[in-house]
């Protein structure tokens, strides 16, 4: 019977990404983004190990773990089975003092990100005594498809933030697995804007950090190395400010760096989300309109591969759509806000 794993990530790139690793071993995978409803599962089904990512809005790992361990009941027959359940925390922070601090709080081990399918194999055998490493076999692992195209990366639309070596290397170990993170990197990005504006607005900059420290994982993911460090940074500034022990001057020059670096970041995921429509295009995924936005929902032209299912109009979306076009315009950028104003336009429309 194939080993039962939980996995916890507020990300849905980091879920997908890892969702498409799991299931290229014998092992089967429930994912949850909800920490409250993974918890809820850990009672009514026997997981044999939890990947649970360690910095969440709302519930961290660390907190996750204590409710974990002081569970009682549900459909266990074994009285330690919480206490004993293997939980791996998945973080980008390569900092001993808090992998530490993690283990010290009922964490059994830590898998770093970006991480790959070897690592995978080799955290579950160390905890669940199986022998997936030994028979885990690269080519079984990669997929390259047969109609890969064999051009250089200078043949394809080029991607704002991944060098084209990078981007080569991508498709030539996962092309299939490579487009799929990489549209839903882009079809977030509205929300990456919203929240982390929130953050700003309200000076909540535990959530800033979060969300900045999400990109920080999910841009390396996609190989949008220089993203990823401008957003470590602005992950940094924001644990200095969350501190509190800045005079009122220094208070102010944090905060315009913030405010000036996440100004940048945006421009960028931005700059990153027009030319990874026209690199999706270009390998097999069309847009619904031709002259739909920046965040246009994709699907695969391949047959084989049914269209997203379209959505409800959602009244919050289009809020900020609204106010994305409105800023655009407030900084005389119209060729974006245009770009806005057709993404309102063709998502009333569906």
């Amino acid at each position: 019977m194939p080993l039962q794993l939980l996995i916890i990530d507020d990300s849905e790139l980091n879920l997908k990404l890892t969702e498409l690793m799991i299931s290229k071993i014998d092992c089967h995978a429930d994912t949850f983004s909800d920490v409250r409803e993974a918890l809820r599962s850990v009672k009514d089904h026997d997981y044999d190990l939890v990947f649970m990512d360690y910095l969440m809005p709302d519930i961290n790992g660390i907190e996750a773990t204590r409710l974990i361990r002081s569970m009682s009941g549900g459909i266990h027959t074994s009285p330690n089975y919480y206490q004993n359940l293997p939980i791996i925390a998945l973080t980008a922070e390569d900092d001993t003092s808090m992998q530490k601090r993690m283990k010290e709080n009922g964490i059994n081990d830590v898998l770093l990100k970006p991480f790959k399918l070897d690592n995978v194999c080799a955290m579950i055998d160390k905890w669940c005594g199986t022998s997936l490493s030994s028979d885990f076999s690269r080519s079984d692992a990669v997929s390259v498809p047969s109609d890969m195209s064999t051009g250089t990366a200078s043949s394809l639309p080029r991607i704002n933030g991944i060098a084209d070596d990078t981007l080569q290397d991508m498709l030539h170990i996962d092309r299939e697995g490579f487009l799929d993170t990489l549209t839903i990197f882009t079809e977030d990005t509205p929300g990456k804007h919203k929240r982390i504006d929130e953050a700003l607005s309200s000076e909540d900059y535990e959530t800033y950090c979060v969300e900045v420290h999400r990109i920080k994982g999910e841009a390396a993911i996609i190989g949008a190395y220089a993203l990823s460090e401008d957003a470590a940074h602005l992950n940094e500034l924001g644990k200095i400010l969350l501190k509190k022990e800045l005079s009122p001057s220094g208070h102010e020059e944090k905060l315009g760096a913030i405010t000036a670096g996440t100004s940048l970041l945006f421009k960028q995921l931005d700059e990153l989300c027009v030319s990874a429509r026209d690199f999706l295009t270009a390998n097999g995924w069309k847009c619904s309109d031709d002259n739909m936005g920046v965040l246009t929902s994709l699907t695969r032209s391949h047959a084989a591969v049914p269209a997203r299912k379209e959505k409800d109009i959602d009244r919050d979306k289009l809020i900020r759509y609204v106010s994305h076009a409105k800023e655009a315009l407030d900084n005389g950028d119209t060729a974006l806000a245009k770009e806005w104003l057709t993404e309102i336009s063709d998502y009333i429309k569906q």
